[in-house]
């Protein structure tokens, strides 16, 4: 037998990590990285295209290195090479939504620097004798706005600093145009990339398993042909495998496809399985006798939607700008047929989750439901379907704008108020909007300042300028509609703006 099959029969004697479901060779890179092997790199980049599962790998081995979740893992049916010694958990800042100076913070809190010395943090971990352990997934997914390309601000402010500290040791995911940036800052031997569409990492017998027990009636799926028949669930999931290319989530929303809408599907004629994430959606409509365009014209506001996702009633109405066209009917009678492609999640009802992931809130009267696409890539492939993204945004600007009652932000849907700036800015349409003292008090100042910053300077009025220099003391913690309102008049009184700082004195706010 040769070395390669030597290799799979010992990895054929575990079960597969119930999580991740295979990427054995990856896991057992990242277990040497956490034990520091002799040899093994101190910075690890997980890689790959939009889809590939690099954040399942990260958040499966973080399973792992947390003692608490350790416990509730079969760690005795698992290969030992993947499984690293029971330390303390590594510091995790999640970027999601959050930007590189927020990263940063979380990082100065979790050594216990003082508040307001996140700027001395490369300095003292440099100075440190212990090696800190840092994990930071899902880089992609760093800002609160989409355009600002918040993702390379945070690899090269604050990941590339940690990548270049001797004591650190850093794991992190990042799209895969950052991830040599990030490598080549290193001396060669300290830094690896895991690739996922690379050969030696790719793993396709851990994406036909991945499907097998998708299709499972245990894992929910209801009773079928394909389903309950295990060489046929098995011959399916090979089939569904090989025609993804490697894409776990051409794979994930093939079976969601299947599974929740079976009408139509034979299971023998695998010539017709998705390949790409844009055939299974237009495949799922077309078995379903709907119009592939229809489908995604629904789904457009939903790709554009910044942030935690879209309140439900306001898809409606941006469906109806970005179409040109009625949309209700096709809402109506549409939403069976857009299911598997859908996520829900409950965040606080005044809209301020930016300080958390998707799972901001419990569900209760204090929470509202949002909803957005199944994974960001799905949202990309719908943007990329459209043929002038910027006329789309600015139609989604102009419904978000209408939708404010009065014109009086204070009134404004959180979506509206916080998320304005994003789509303006996307559509190119920002600078008009920003002279505005109502939207500047009461819109979230992170993501408001965030937008302002990505807006080239000669194209900024003096309001604006104004509002920006005043920024860092707007993005405190706590700091309330009024607050900042007094903040900004005190800002405009000092610029010579006179007309906004009246303008402020008259939103009918308690100024301290």
């Amino acid at each position: 037998m040769s070395a390669s099959g030597d290799a799979a029969a010992a990895t054929a004697r575990y079960a597969p990590h119930p999580y991740v479901g295979g990427r054995t060779a990856a896991l057992r890179a990242l277990a040497a990285w956490r034990m520091r092997w002799p040899g093994a790199p101190r910075v690890i980049v997980v890689t790959g295209s939009p889809g590939s599962g690099r954040s399942r790998l990260v958040a499966g081995f973080l399973m792992l290195c947390d003692p608490d979740h350790r416990k509730r893992l079969p760690l005795d049916d698992l290969d030992p090479a993947t499984v690293p010694p029971d330390l303390p958990a590594p510091a995790v800042p999640n970027p999601r939504g959050r930007t590189a100076a927020q990263v940063r913070e979380l990082l100065a809190d979790h050594l216990g620097l003082p508040a307001g010395r996140a700027a001395d943090l490369f300095s003292e971990l440099a100075a440190r004798e212990e090696p800190l352990t840092v994990v930071v997934p899902d880089v992609d997914l760093a800002g609160p706005v989409r355009a600002a390309g918040e993702p390379a601000r945070l690899v090269r402010e604050v990941l590339a600093p940690l990548a270049t500290t001797p004591t650190v040791h850093l794991l992190t995911d990042v799209p895969r145009e950052l991830a040599a940036e990030l490598a080549e800052a290193l001396p060669r031997g300290q830094a690896q990339v895991i690739d996922l569409d690379a050969p030696e990492w790719a793993d396709p017998e851990g994406l036909v398993r991945h499907a097998e027990t998708a299709l499972t009636p245990d894992a929910g799926a209801p009773a079928l042909p394909f389903t309950t028949d295990p060489a046929a669930r098995r011959s399916l999931a090979e089939a569904l495998a090989e025609r993804a290319n490697g894409s776990r989530l051409t794979v994930h929303l093939t079976v969601r496809s299947l599974l929740a809408r079976p009408e139509g599907f034979d299971p023998t004629d695998t010539s017709r399985l998705p390949a790409t994430v844009g055939e299974v959606l237009d495949q799922h409509a077309r078995r379903l006798g709907a119009d592939p365009r229809a489908l995604r014209q629904m789904l457009a506001p939903l790709a554009f939607a910044e942030g935690d996702g879209l309140p439900i009633p306001l898809w409606r109405p941006l469906a109806d700008a970005v179409a040109g066209r009625d949309m209700g009917r096709v809402l109506a009678e549409g939403m069976p047929l857009a299911a598997p492609f859908l996520k829900t999640v409950e965040v606080p009802a005044d809209g301020n989750a930016s300080e958390g992931p998707e799972a901001a809130a419990p569900p209760g009267d204090a929470t509202r439901t949002l909803v957005r696409l199944a994974h960001p890539a799905l949202a990309a492939e719908i943007r990329s379907g459209i043929p002038d993204p910027r006329d789309a945004q600015t139609k989604i600007a102009m419904a978000l704008l209408a939708a404010v009652p009065r014109q009086d932000w204070s009134l404004a849907d959180p979506y509206v108020r916080d998320r304005i700036a994003a789509h303006t800015l996307d559509a190119g349409l920002l600078p008009q909007l920003l002279t505005d003292p109502g939207l500047f008090t009461h819109a979230d100042p992170i993501a408001l300042s965030t937008a302002v910053a990505a807006v080239p300077p000669a194209q900024l009025g003096a309001p604006a300028r104004t509002y920006l220099r005043t920024a860092p003391l707007l993005t405190r913690p706590g700091t309330s509609a009024a607050l900042r309102a007094a903040l900004l008049e005190t800002a405009f009184v000092e610029d010579d703006l006179p007309a906004y700082a009246e303008a402020l004195r008259g939103l009918g706010l308690d100024l301290p």
